[in-house]
């Protein structure tokens, strides 16, 4: 084998080499935008699970103490101070029609919040975080009562236990007076 054809040899592996490199590349690329994730936090109301995005919780509070509010809906639990922010605290099962939650002194609260408006939710339990493909979320079942539907956007389905993905922007959407 002459020196050239040993040049022409090395250079078809090579080539051969950055191709299957380049096509797994794009492989992995392709695999990276069809594997879209949400994170979801769960929290228990009840004996239900629900969840909500990672993306609008803010953060997970648990000592404070809540100062009530004159003439608020049921579900307005009074107001809340966190480091200087006046943030209203919502019985969320109370909102979704689920019955009043038992709130005591240390029941955690999860600060959502939108553009336009942040609460403080009281829950009975708050869960793991977790990622779920986004293309798993499915609609809410027909079986809810239109009430407790509304604040509900979809399903999740973790191993055996079927999660209830909360509407954050229905949850903080401004009361009208027929909300009181």
């Amino acid at each position: 084998m002459t020196d050239e054809q040993r040049d022409i040899r090395l250079a078809s592996v090579a080539e051969e080499v950055l191709r299957r490199r380049a096509d797994s590349l794009a492989h992995e690329a392709v695999e990276d935008e069809t594997d879209d994730r949400m994170g979801i936090l769960l929290f228990r109301l009840d004996e239900e699970w629900y969840a909500v995005k990672v993306a609008d919780v803010r953060e997970i509070y648990q000592e404070y103490t809540i100062t009530p509010v004159p003439c608020v809906p049921a579900f307005i639990l009074g107001v809340v101070n966190i480091r200087g922010e006046i943030i209203s605290v919502t019985d969320i099962a109370a909102l979704m029609r689920l019955g009043a939650s038992a709130v005591e002194d240390g029941s955690p609260a999860i600060v959502i919040q939108n553009n336009e408006c942040t609460t403080a939710m009281v829950v009975d339990e708050i869960g793991d975080i977790t990622d779920v493909p986004a293309d798993s979320i499915e609609p809410p079942l027909s079986v809810m009562d239109k009430a407790h539907a509304e604040y509900v956007a979809g399903s999740i389905y973790l191993g055996e236990r079927l999660i209830g993905l909360v509407n954050v922007d229905r949850v903080l959407q401004p009361i009208d007076a027929e909300d009181r």
